[in-house]
């Protein structure tokens, strides 16, 4: 195998790791506290920070030679690929539309996608304004 596809590899993984313990502990930290909830706040809040953050590296590393495919590779696909739970969010919504829950999915679906995407684009735009 390629050894610079080695290294893209490598550090998609070292970030994939430290999401993934960054999710679990927010996880973790929500159901300890809030026990009785219906609604999956948590991985509801995992996806908005993580669209806002992905918009903010976005914005800062837009043409910017120092930052390059590894840190990229880390940061985006392995980092917030882990912390993110897009695939969480399908199974809760299912979950919710299983339970008679209709108008809590049709929420958690709206609020995960228009969300996301709104606060992606206010990440890229914040960083936008900072670094250029």
């Amino acid at each position: 195998m390629n050894p610079e596809l080695m290294k893209h590899a490598a550090s998609a993984v070292v970030g994939g790791a430290i999401g993934s313990l960054m999710r679990f502990a927010v996880g973790a930290w929500f159901v300890h506290h809030h026990p009785e909830s219906k609604f999956p706040w948590n991985t509801l809040m995992l996806n908005l920070v993580g669209c806002l953050m992905i918009g903010l590296i976005y914005g800062w590393v837009e043409d910017r030679w120092l930052f390059g495919i590894h840190l990229r590779h880390f940061l985006v696909t392995g980092v917030l690929g882990g912390f993110t739970t897009f695939s969480a969010f399908g199974a809760e919504s299912i979950f919710l539309f299983r339970r008679g829950e209709s108008l809590l999915a049709g929420t958690y679906i709206i609020a995960s996608v228009a969300g996301g995407l709104i606060l992606a684009w206010v990440g890229e735009r914040i960083a936008s304004a900072l670094f250029r």
